[in-house]
C-alpha cells in the first residue's frame, strides 16, 4: 500500500514538472527514479540488506513517472492512454514478484505447467502431490491445482437446473430425459476452467514456479464429450490452453472401475462406455503431442520414478529445499 501511495504522488509530481518544463519533461522519469534508486540502495546497505533489494520499487517509480510524462502529451491520444496503463502497472507490479523473477532468471530456474491426465483411478491426485514434493526438493516453487474442483459451476448449474425444472413443459417422460443434461453446464465449466487456468498459471514461467495440474481443462471437455453433452462447438476454446507438458497415467477400464467401487458411494460411478471413450481420447492426445504414457498399474514407486525422469529433463536441479 505504501508504494502505491508513493507511485501516485510521484506521478503527480511528474505531471506538474512536465507541464512546467515541457522541454525537459522526458528527463524527469529517469531523474526521479534514479534518485529513488540511489536512496533505496543506500537505505538497504544501511539496513544490512541486499543492495539491490529496493530496485524493483525504483522500477515501479520509473513506470509511474513515465506515465505522468506521457499523460501530458495530449497531442496524440495513444500517449495519455499508455501513460495511464504504465501508472496502473506501477501500482500492481509487486516488488516481491520482480525479485522472484530476477532470482529465477539469474539462477536458471524455469517455470511452467505440468498436467497429469488419465481416467478415474489412475492415481493422478496422489502422483501430483508426490511430484510437487519432489520438485520442491529440486529448488522449485510448486503449486498443485486440482482441476476437478470448480470455482462456481456447481452452484450456478444447480440454479439453472432448478429454473429449467420449473419452466419445463411436456410429459413427465420428456422432463426426465432432459433432466440429465443441463445444456448450460458446459458453458459454465468452460468459463470456470479458463479463469482457473489463467489465475493459476499466469506469471509462472517468469517467476520459476511449476504448476502441477491434477487433471486439466481438457479433462472437463473429454468428460462432457464422453457423457454425450453437445460440446463439439466449444472444443476449440476447451482445447486451446496448453501446459508445458502433460503425462498420461494409463490404466485399463477394468482397473478404473475396481478403484471407483473401492471408493464407495461418495464417488461418481461412470459407465464403462464413458471411461473407454475418455481413455481413447487421452491416448490420442498423447500420440498427437508426443506426451509420455505411463502404465499406472505398475507399483507406485515405479510410476513415480518414470514421472520424475520425465520432469527432470524439463526442470533441472537449481537449489536446495526452501530456496526462494
Amino acid at each position: 500500500m505504501k508504494m502505491k501511495v508513493v507511485c501516485t504522488l510521484l506521478l503527480l509530481v511528474s505531471v506538474v514538472l512536465s507541464i512546467l518544463f515541457p522541454r525537459l519533461a522526458f528527463v524527469f522519469p529517469f531523474a526521479i527514479a534514479g534518485a529513488f534508486a540511489v536512496y533505496g540502495v543506500a537505505n538497504s546497505v544501511a539496513s544490512r540488506l541486499d543492495s539491490l533489494n529496493d530496485l524493483p520499487n525504483a522500477f515501479r517509480v520509473f513506470l509511474a513517472c513515465t506515465g505522468g510524462y506521457l499523460i501530458t502529451l495530449d497531442r496524440v491520444f495513444i500517449f495519455p492512454s499508455l501513460g495511464i496503463m504504465l501508472y496502473f502497472a506501477s501500482l500492481f507490479l509487486n516488488d516481491e514478484y520482480q525479485r522472484l523473477v530476477v532470482h529465477s532468471v539469474t539462477h536458471g530456474r524455469k517455470g511452467g505447467s505440468v498436467a497429469l491426465l488419465g481416467i478415474d483411478g489412475s492415481g493422478k491426485s496422489t502422483h501430483a502431490e508426490a511430484s510437487g514434493g519432489w520438485l520442491r526438493g529440486r529448488g522449485y516453487l510448486v503449486t498443485t491445482m486440482p482441476f476437478h474442483r470448480y470455482l462456481f459451476v456447481e452452484r450456478l448449474a444447480s440454479l439453472s437446473s432448478s429454473a429449467r425444472g420449473r419452466s419445463a413443459s411436456g410429459s413427465a417422460a420428456t422432463r426426465g430425459r432432459r433432466s440429465g443434461r443441463n445444456p448450460i453446464r458446459p458453458l459454465l465449466s468452460l468459463a470456470d476452467n479458463l479463469i482457473l487456468q489463467v489465475w493459476s498459471s499466469i506469471g509462472s514461467r517468469a517467476e520459476g514456479r511449476v504448476v502441477i495440474y491434477d487433471r486439466f481443462i481438457w479433462s472437463t471437455y473429454i468428460k462432457y464429450e464422453a457423457l454425450g453433452y453437445p460440446v463439439r462447438p466449444l472444443s476449440f476454446l476447451y482445447l486451446l490452453p496448453k501446459p508445458l507438458t502433460a503425462i498420461i497415467l494409463d490404466v485399463p477400464v477394468d482397473k478404473s472401475l475396481k478403484v471407483i467401487d473401492e471408493r464407495g458411494a461418495s464417488h461418481i460411478h461412470y459407465p464403462r462406455a464413458v471411461l473407454e471413450a475418455e481413455r481413447a481420447r487421452y491416448l490420442g492426445i498423447a500420440r498427437r503431442n508426443g506426451y509420455p504414457v505411463i502404465d499406472a498399474t505398475a507399483p507406485f514407486e515405479k510410476v513415480q520414478g518414470e514421472i520424475e525422469l520425465h520432469l527432470s529433463r524439463l526442470f533441472p536441479q537449481v537449489g536446495a529445499v526452501g530456496s526462494p
